[in-house]
């Protein structure tokens, strides 16, 4: 009986830990660990987020994503309403979809478990 609680419990935990999401980046990025100290244009960006030089950026996150096999950097809640205004590539472009359905595949598939940047009140 002891037995049968010990692997409820250890399957639980092991359940909490596979479940918690969104953890700080500690993984090569577009090439580097750290893409916001060691990337110019990331760091300019969001060091203008950071300060409000393109509005109010308190609730914006930086996601890392997976695009056709290539790290991709995405903005949620960049300000003037726009929700995924920011989908970046590594050397600071925007993704270009090829059509609409692209596009929405793209948003439909985030994932959001890797943070890049947040706002820092």
């Amino acid at each position: 009986m002891k037995f049968k609680g010990l692997i409820i419990y250890g399957v639980s935990i092991l359940v909490f830990l596979a479940c918690s999401k969104q953890e700080p980046i500690n993984k090569s990025v577009c090439g580097v660990i750290n893409p916001v100290s060691d990337l110019p244009w990331l760091k300019e960006f969001t060091e203008k987020m950071q300060k409000g030089d393109f509005g109010d950026c308190s609730r914006c996150t930086m996601y890392l994503e997976k695009y056709n096999s290539r790290d991709i950097l995405v903005v949620e809640n960049f300000p003037d309403d726009c929700v995924l205004c920011q989908v970046r590539e590594c050397d600071g472009s925007y993704v270009k979809f090829k059509n609409f359905e692209e596009n929405q595949n793209f948003i439909n598939g985030l994932r959001k478990d890797i943070i890049v940047w947040k706002y820092k009140p």
